[in-house]
């Protein structure tokens, strides 16, 4: 993939995942003012519990799919692709009913025992129907992402979402669901509902793609099942543990904080403004780097296996840098402008004032969307599955310890501690693979100060702004921020890759990183 079409597919990538994450704020604005903290509260712990079904039936798929369909194309038999892809299909239907069968059944008890709510049941079940139709969709989506065409999975994301929040409204508008738990059924019906046609969108640019990118004549794909266990089976079961760990946490803290002493109406309100309302706002500005990240797995996957080590360093090092410096914005962008996130989003300034708590672990959890990308792409998913399941454990036994005694506020620091533990584990891994140092003053020093010079001059400048509309306002002082930002930290980067003019007779200093010296050259990223 040449720089120029890595970029253009990045930044359309990105502005579709900008779009996607910008309804889907919206989405749980409108439900958040439709059922309250409390129903937010409960419509996170449903998915919490639908999450762990879907990461059985689909998790390490998309990896699988993506790394054997990369390996077919460079070793040039493109004609294995359908048996390959076909036989991934066949596994996740397989595994997928299975599962939506045991959440059919199960549904009642399992609202009962850890919902504390048989109401909840139907939610549950009808959730269900749509996992067979994520998980056919998981593999298209690795297969799209080998073969350069993720713009497809983008637009089948679109679809469901416009789709989802549509059938939404109409259930609330037409039906007017009395009591929280009608409201989320609502709510999930409509997202299974979205899941189908998603499906459906895939498929016909899947067939399409098929007659692009393959002949007409076809043969077996040797090692499909060694590829799957090798590949899917370590992220299935380091996602599976996770998602358990992460379902169990939960569940739990709603518990733990009644045994604090607050009432389950009162436990769920909170669980609600931090899982429901902060935590999305504080991912919402990681769509601009999921875009990129998942574009690398393939990308830095065809390195590896042509040996070219520095060329995985380059990829490495810019990566890195970038994923930081995009995070310590952001941190200043939340400290600075929190509460006006939770008014613009959600009419909600203690939602906003999470999100100014959170904000100094912002550039480690953003980075650790690139690092995992990575380690997936460099064969590394084992190390990966050991240091999510370490930190996932970790955080339930704190829970388990401190939440009771010490309230919401000790859940803030468990989520502290975890992301460092983790972004530390996975950073230290990726670079000792890659051979990649990292410059204390250039990927650290410099975009912090950066960051907090141009949000600090933002905010100063746009004071007095005349603008009554929240989100207008938001917007305005984020995307000024960023303006500066851009400018500040690229123009020294630029900067630093110019060459002084070297005299006849004279010799210069030469400014010169070991990204700059990569034999890529610059056609590459």
């Amino acid at each position: 993939m040449t720089k120029k079409k890595f970029l253009l597919q990045g930044v359309l990538l990105t502005a579709i995942s900008l779009f996607l994450r910008i309804t889907n704020m919206g989405y749980r604005s409108y439900l958040s003012q439709q059922i309250g903290s409390e129903g937010m509260g409960l419509y996170q712990l449903i998915f919490s519990i639908f999450m762990l079904t879907v990461t059985l039936s689909t998790s390490g798929i998309s990896l699988a799919v993506t790394r054997m369909v990369s390996a077919a194309i460079a070793a040039g038999k493109r004609e294995t692709i359908r048996s390959i892809v076909s036989r991934c299909f066949a596994f996740c239907l397989t595994i997928s009913f299975c599962i939506a069968g045991l959440l059919f059944l199960l549904a009642e008890p399992a609202a009962k025992l850890f919902l504390n709510n048989a109401k909840a049941a139907p939610c549950l079940r009808i959730l269900g129907f749509g996992l067979p139709f994520m998980a056919l969709c998981t593999c298209m989506k690795g297969y799209f992402l080998a073969v350069d065409e993720s713009l497809s999975t983008a637009a089948s994301d679109t679809l469901e979402q416009i789709l989802t929040i549509l059938a939404t409204v109409y259930f609330f508008w037409h039906f007017s669901p009395k009591g929280i738990e009608a409201a989320c059924l609502a709510a999930m019906a409509a997202s299974t509902l979205g899941e189908a046609v998603s499906f459906l969108c895939g498929w016909t640019a899947y067939r399409r793609s098929l007659r692009r990118n393959t002949p007409k004549t076809k043969k077996p794909g040797k090692g499909v099942l060694k590829g799957l266990s090798h590949i899917a089976l370590p992220c299935t079961l380091s996602s599976a543990a996770r998602s358990l760990l992460n379902t169990g946490e939960n569940l739990l803290i709603p518990r733990e904080l009644q045994r604090f002493g607050l009432s389950y109406p009162a436990a769920l309100s909170q669980y609600g403004l931090l899982q429901g309302m902060a935590m999305p706002m504080l991912f919402f500005p990681s769509s601009f780097l999921s875009s990129f990240a998942s574009l690398l797995i393939p990308k830095i996957a065809k390195e590896r296996e042509q040996h070219h080590k520095k060329a995985m360093a380059h990829i490495t090092g810019k990566a890195v840098n970038y994923a930081l410096a995009f995070g310590f914005f952001f941190a200043a962008v939340f400290i600075a402008f929190g509460e006006n996130w939770g008014l613009a989003f959600y009419q909600n300034k203690n939602a906003g004032r999470y999100l100014q708590v959170l904000a100094p672990i912002v550039p480690l959890i953003y980075l650790d969307v690139v690092v995992d990308s990575l380690l997936k792409g460099l064969d590394e998913q084992f190390n990966s599955m050991k240091y999510n399941f370490a930190d996932s454990l970790i955080r339930v036994i704190l829970v388990l310890c401190l939440l009771r005694f010490l309230g919401m506020e000790s859940y803030v620091g468990i989520l502290f501690f975890s992301t460092i533990f983790n972004a530390a584990l996975s950073l230290h891994r990726l670079l000792k693979v890659t051979n990649v140092h990292l410059s204390l003053s250039r990927t650290f020093l410099f975009p912090l100060a950066t960051a907090v010079l141009a949000v600090g001059l933002a905010k100063l400048a746009l004071k007095s702004l005349p603008l009554e509309n929240t989100f207008l306002l938001l917007g305005t002082k984020t995307t000024f921020a960023g303006l500066l930002f851009f400018i500040g930290y690229f123009g020294m980067e630029k900067l630093r890759t110019i060459k002084p003019f070297k005299a006849p007779g004279k010799r210069l200093g030469q400014v010169s990183t070991f990204q700059e010296n990569s034999p890529l050259g610059q056609k590459q990223i």
